[in-house]
């Protein structure tokens, strides 16, 4: 039987650290951890429970301690998990059994993150406390020579794992991850660690297009889109000069969502097609390609319209399919009630109102709380949705709609629909009021 090694880097983790060593209780032979500071209970809980405790001060290195604790490590495979991850009931035996009759070097296990610490594990796999799709992270590996994580954030086993030839498979088995919770990210104060982290990693590793396009995503999602973009298009000017083992996407991504926002719809269009050609299906392509199949189908008369928007809707299609059976290592930005949102609004210009009527009310009323639109992006979504209902002759309900958005002071699209709502029902003065109400918000 294959010996297993649980292999931890922790600081100050004694209020996750338990419930991460009993999801392993029976599955692996040997826990070895390394601690790099903790001021709490971490290194006694982790001794008591059996492990074999190394300490090594912190140096803004993530890999070190990987690779520390993965070169004590003595068992046939290496199960490297954090703190605040578990194995989900069942795992185990699927993990014993995948390793049973082995081809792999690297394991692929479907990381769910819960929408928060408390989140039952069984709700958190049924998706109903899930935040965001599953992704694969690599997660069980052979013990082999040379054994390496390299990054010092985001450290990954990939790159060894490449150098050698090896092989990668995914497997049947499931991680629950209670460190992507709102709650935990903020009070720890990842975002800033982060993002330092990753400057220092694109300085050690200048010419990686996956050092680079960690930090361009990092600098997009805090709001900083010019550094972004500078650093989006330095690794792109370095494709043709990287290993073909080296995955494009998450630069893609970023280069995509920085090229629909100036509405450049080439540029968006090369890279979500490039990256789809190197690295295979991903949500993200297919959303940001319907994105900007929407920027290039123009004003209506424009030729090749109508088959950009259909094109367009096909692709949102696409990618809400895959978002509903597929499991991907990461999916950055679609998700499922911004894809229905944006479909809306690809129905609505192509003059399909009661399909963008019922695209805009799905993408308004998820299943799942963690699935919900950001709050402008709900409100674009409910004026959206009302601009259908006048389509249709349904004035009265889309002004009833959009009524709470205005109450609360609403974006000029919600006025200008509350405008045309109003003129459909021949309230000529309220509709004059909403548009110089739609006209002020704009100018603000």
């Amino acid at each position: 039987m294959a010996h297993v090694s649980l292999c931890l880097i922790a600081k100050d983790e004694e209020r996750m650290l338990p419930g991460c060593l009993e999801s392993v209780r029976g599955v692996v032979d040997e826990i070895v951890l390394v601690d790099t500071g903790s001021t709490d209970r971490t290194r006694e809980l982790a001794r008591a429970a059996g492990a074999r405790v190394l300490e090594r001060p912190w140096d803004d290195d993530f890999a070190a301690p990987r690779n520390l604790a993965a070169a004590h490590a003595t068992g046939d495979w290496i199960l490297p998990l954090d703190a605040d991850e578990r194995l989900a009931p069942g795992a185990g035996v699927a993990l014993r059994r995948a390793l049973r009759r082995a081809t792999f070097d690297v394991g692929l296990v479907r990381c769910h993150n819960a929408d928060a610490p408390d989140a039952p594990a069984g709700e958190v796999l049924s998706g109903a406390r899930r935040a965001g799709p599953p992704a694969l992270l690599p997660r069980v590996v052979r013990r082999a020579p040379g054994l390496r994580w390299t990054g010092r954030i985001h450290e990954s086993v990939l790159e060894w794992a490449a150098a050698r030839g090896g092989r990668i498979a995914a497997l049947e088995v499931d991680l629950v991850h209670l460190g992507y919770s709102k709650e935990i990210w903020d009070g720890r104060g990842k975002r800033a660690r982060n993002l330092a982290l990753l400057r220092r990693r694109a300085e050690d590793e200048p010419g990686s297009v996956i050092a680079l396009g960690y930090l361009a995503a990092e600098l997009l999602a805090l709001g900083q889109a010019e550094e972004a973009g500078e650093i989006a298009e330095r690794a792109w000017a370095a494709l043709d000069r990287q290993p073909r083992h080296r995955s494009i996407r998450r630069l893609a991504v970023v280069r995509a969502a920085l090229a629909v926002r100036r509405g450049d719809a080439a540029v968006a269009l090369e890279a979500v097609d490039r990256a789809e050609a190197a690295g295979g299906p991903n949500p993200d392509l297919p959303f940001f390609r319907a994105c900007a199949l929407e920027i290039s189908a123009g004003a209506p008369g424009a030729p090749g319209r109508e088959e950009r928007l259909v094109r367009a809707a096909a692709e949102l299609r696409r990618a809400l399919a895959l978002l509903e059976g597929g499991v991907f290592d990461q999916v950055i930005y679609a998700q499922r009630a911004r894809a229905l949102a944006r479909l809306g609004a690809v129905e609505l210009r192509a003059g399909r109102a009661e399909a963008a009527r019922a695209a805009f009310r799905a993408a308004r009323t998820p299943a799942r709380p963690a699935d919900a639109l950001a709050p402008a992006e709900g409100i674009e979504a409910a004026a959206g949705e009302a601009e259908a209902l006048v389509a249709l002759g349904r004035a009265g309900e889309a002004l009833a709609a959009l009524e709470p958005v205005l109450a609360a002071g609403g974006p000029p699209r919600a006025w200008a629909a509350a405008a045309r709502a109003a003129h459909a029902l021949g309230a000529l003065d309220d509709a004059r009021l909403f548009l110089a109400r739609a006209r002020a918000a704009a100018a603000a």
